[in-house]
């Protein structure tokens, strides 16, 4: 078995490819090199149910500079994660082969469920009481997984919505309608209660892009900085007064706001009223914002997947 140094670990979403090198020693991970580029993988698989060959196109070549970049840090694995876009589409298996035939990575296709437990992984490092009740969400592109921990005691699910879906499905029209807008609330909160039960938790914890980018938003960042946001907290009310803004300008507009990227303008509103309709049918009063997930759940586990892909 060949020792494990450094590790690439590459999450294939909807939205975004994200990719994460380090190592592990006791199991704590350090971070060597972080990535991240928006290639809209699951753009309207809603709609033909397949990844388009635009979006196709761009994801291989990030996956092929994301190689590159790995073999950089000589890592002994590559690990590669797909999620809802590679779940959904009819034409994934394809996808995978010319990923595995091009570069040699090995695509694992997980559940819901699997998504949401690395991703509690990832999280579960950090300083918390352990007789604390977390409520863990994670709001994707074509997704939202929840984890619920108490002593010890894991409850997850993954809901069918997603920031991409939302806007694909109801705001695609700038600027947004009053019926737009009330028809996306009454589809989420129809899929919210349909999929997640009434949970009480004395943590509320968001990650993913959504959260990153709220975060961003309420400390009026310029550009992306993780240290500052991760584990920063924002109340209810000022996430409703941010949306409420959002909502009621174009996306030109939009993308004057600090805090958010251009590439997230058309799709931060899709995302921040999943987390609205669900922080009002859990009755939460303060959201915690982090900056890990399931990248670092993976490395954590790496062992349930690399040592088909070593290098």
């Amino acid at each position: 078995m060949k020792h494990i140094e450094n590790i690439a670990v590459i999450d294939i979403g909807s939205n975004t490819l994200r990719l994460l090198i380090g190592n592990l020693k006791e199991n704590k991970i350090n971070k060597l090199y972080s990535d991240r580029v928006v290639t809209r993988l699951g753009k309207n698989i809603i709609k033909s149910g397949l990844l388009s060959a635009e979006s196709s196109k761009k994801s291989i070549n990030t996956l092929k500079k994301f190689k590159k970049i790995s073999e950089k840090f000589n890592v002994s694995c590559i690990i590669a994660i797909g999620t809802s876009a590679l779940r959904e589409a009819k034409n994934s298996k394809d996808f995978c082969e010319t990923i595995k035939k091009l570069m040699g990575i090995n695509i694992h296709i997980i559940s819901g469920k699997e998504e949401a437990y690395y991703t509690l992984c990832g999280v579960m490092d950090e300083k918390f009481n352990k007789e604390d009740s977390i409520f863990l969400l994670d709001i994707g592109g074509g997704s939202t997984e929840w984890v619920y921990w108490k002593k010890q005691s894991v409850n997850s699910g993954s809901l069918l919505l997603g920031a991409l879906k939302i806007k694909e499905k109801f705001l695609n029209i700038d600027p947004y309608s009053h019926e737009s807008i009330s028809k996306a609330e009454e589809f989420i909160k129809k899929e919210i209660e349909k999929s997640l039960p009434k949970i009480k938790s004395d943590k509320f914890i968001a990650i993913g892009g959504t959260a990153s980018t709220l975060g961003m938003i309420n400390m009026e960042l310029s550009n992306y900085c993780p240290e500052k946001t991760h584990m920063s907290e924002i109340g209810t009310d000022k996430i409703k007064e941010i949306l409420k803004k959002l909502l009621s300008i174009s996306l030109e507009e939009r993308k004057k706001i600090k805090g958010i990227p251009s590439n997230r303008a058309d799709i931060i509103c899709s995302g921040l009223l999943i987390l609205r309709q669900i922080i009002e049918y859990l009755n939460i009063d303060k959201v915690i914002i982090s900056e890990n997930g399931i990248l670092e759940g993976i490395m954590k586990k790496y062992k349930n997947f690399c040592y088909n892909d070593l290098l």
